[in-house]
C-alpha cells in the first residue's frame, strides 16, 4: 500500500503526461490504463483519493489553468515546466476539488518537496510564491 506522499508523486506523474500529450495536440491513451501503468496495479486497487484527485484535475483543468495564470507575474502559462504545471493541478485539484479539510502548508510543503526533487534547484520557491498566493 502506497503512501499518500507516494499516492500524490504517483497523481503528479500521471497528470504530467495528460499535459504532455494534450501540449502534443495528440490523443491521450486511455486514462485507467495510465492509472494502472504509473501505479503498477489494476485500476480497482488504485484508491479512491487518486483516482478522484486524478479525474477532478482533469475535468476542472481550466479553472485551475485560470488561477495559477492569474499569479503568474510576467510569466505564461504555455511557458512554464509541465512538472511543474502537473504539480499544480496536483495541489490545486486536491484542496478545491477533493480534500474537505487539509491545510495551505500541508498541501504546499508536498508541492514544494515534488519540485525539489523533479525540477531544478531553484524552482521550488516559484511553486512555494505561486501556490502561496493563489490558495
Amino acid at each position: 500500500m502506497l503512501s499518500r506522499s507516494q499516492e500524490q508523486e504517483k497523481i503528479m506523474f500521471v497528470l504530467y503526461q495528460c499535459l504532455f500529450y494534450e501540449r502534443l495536440n495528440n490523443n491521450q491513451p486511455d486514462l485507467q490504463e495510465m492509472i494502472e501503468e504509473t501505479f503498477e496495479t489494476p485500476y480497482g486497487e488504485v484508491s479512491v483519493f487518486a483516482k478522484e484527485t486524478i479525474v477532478k484535475a482533469l475535468k476542472n483543468q481550466k479553472e485551475i489553468d485560470e488561477l495559477i495564470s492569474a499569479n503568474l507575474n510576467k510569466w505564461k502559462l504555455e511557458r512554464i515546466n509541465l512538472v511543474a504545471h502537473a504539480i499544480f493541478l496536483l495541489a490545486l485539484s486536491e484542496y478545491k476539488y477533493v480534500e474537505e479539510e487539509i491545510e495551505k502548508s500541508a498541501l504546499i510543503n508536498v508541492a514544494v518537496t515534488l519540485a525539489k526533487k523533479y525540477l531544478d534547484e531553484k524552482d521550488y520557491k516559484f511553486i512555494n510564491a505561486v501556490l502561496d498566493k493563489v490558495l
